[in-house]
């Protein structure tokens, strides 16, 4: 693979060196990049409400399950960091409901039937940390088996991991060549030249019989004195490379943009250069965190609801991804109000902001203060 860099291996094995050196500085580069992009999808989803629309008397439990504290050792927000993050990454994640808890899968198996449920064995779970194997089997109905698909984002990550196979297999050669030491003969611009004897008499030398010779000398285990005739030098050769603080600047935006487009996240939100006038953040929540949360609303709708309550009552489970963004209450307090013109409760609307609901009488009360009334509805219109 690395034939050409016995034609001049000084010249060569340096330029090899740099090369490895900025490869090795891409790669960390893409790391940090692609760890930047899914902790910024993971936590807004993991900041995000998980509601459930249903009259059922368990839905207050299920949603403290699925918001506060999944298990008895993870709070809600480490819980769907973790989850969201192997979501993005592995392409799935895969969630055991047991005793109304939650917990996350590191390892499985599970069967290939197409037009049966499928069957997960060999479980073994991970909380804070800690990992237990289960021995008991599940069906598909019986877990909460997340699936994204995303082939920018997987094509990106194979690029990554190629790339790295193949800086190692540069490294590792690199490794093998400077394990053996290095010199750099200069002998002059004489074809040959005489050198002394033992004896005392002269021996013409051609410079691959002295090059044979010094080769010899420094195999040697013996304690050698290398002496050097005039016009001959013997240096040592050092191989040392930086890559260039603003090179790597270049490459640093480069990467970044290409991870950003990747996972769908606009480039001013992923390097923070947002104005107030940007609509970065909504595409943010649009293109990049808005599929990922409607993967966890299906699933979720499937188990927890169900195909029934989902078709007959209209019951669904959701990400609420109104709370991700901050709203300020007195910039916003004009356009809240409009909302508790239209039909909005109290509650609602401190709900939307981040504020406790009041859970009272009056907070609960809606006033509609529009005239939506149809045309030809005369009871509608105020004073007919």
């Amino acid at each position: 693979m690395f034939d050409f860099l016995f034609q001049n291996k000084n010249k060569e094995m340096q330029s090899m060196a740099e090369l490895i050196t900025l490869d090795l500085q891409k790669l960390n580069l893409s790391k940090l990049a692609i760890e930047k992009a899914v902790m910024m999808i993971a936590r807004a989803i993991a900041k995000s409400d998980i509601v459930i629309q249903s009259d059922s008397d368990q839905k207050r439990k299920i949603e403290y399950r699925l918001n506060v504290m999944p298990n008895d050792h993870e709070c809600g927000t480490y819980f769907w960091t973790k989850a969201v993050k192997e979501l993005l990454c592995a392409q799935e994640v895969l969630i055991i409901p047991m005793n109304g808890k939650y917990y996350r899968a590191s390892a499985w198996q599970v069967s290939n039937s197409v037009l049966s449920e499928r069957i997960y064995s060999n479980i073994t779970l991970e909380c804070a940390g800690e990992s237990y194997g289960l021995y008991k089997t599940f069906t598909s109905s019986q877990v909460i088996h997340l699936r994204y698909d995303n082939a920018k984002v997987k094509f990106y990550l194979q690029s990554v991991v190629e790339q790295y196979d193949n800086t190692l297999n540069a490294v590792n050669y690199m490794i093998r060549l400077s394990s053996q030491p290095k010199f750099k003969l200069k002998l002059g611009g004489a074809l040959s030249f005489r050198e002394k004897q033992a004896d005392g008499t002269d021996k013409i030398v051609t410079k691959d019989m002295y090059v044979a010779k010094i080769k010899r000398l420094l195999e040697s285990d013996d304690l050698t004195v290398l002496t050097e005739s005039e016009g001959v030098s013997l240096e040592n050769i050092q191989l040392n490379s930086n890559a260039k603080a603003e090179e790597l600047a270049k490459i640093a935006l480069t990467i970044n943009n290409e991870v950003a487009n990747a996972f769908d996240i606009p480039e001013a939100v992923f390097n923070g250069n947002i104005t107030e006038k940007s609509d970065a953040t909504n595409e943010f929540i649009t293109y990049a965190v808005g599929p990922v949360a409607e993967a966890l609303n299906d699933t979720l709708t499937a188990y927890i609801v169900g195909e029934n309550d989902y078709s007959q009552k209209n019951e669904k489970v959701i990400v609420w991804l109104a709370r991700f963004k901050h709203v300020d209450v007195v910039d916003s307090a004009v356009n809240l109000d409009k909302l508790r013109g239209i039909g909005f409760n109290y509650d609602e609307i401190r709900e939307m902001v981040g504020y406790p609901v009041l859970d009272t009488e009056f907070s609960k009360a809606r006033a509609l203060t529009k005239n939506y009334g149809e045309e030809d509805d005369k009871s509608e219109i105020p004073g007919t």
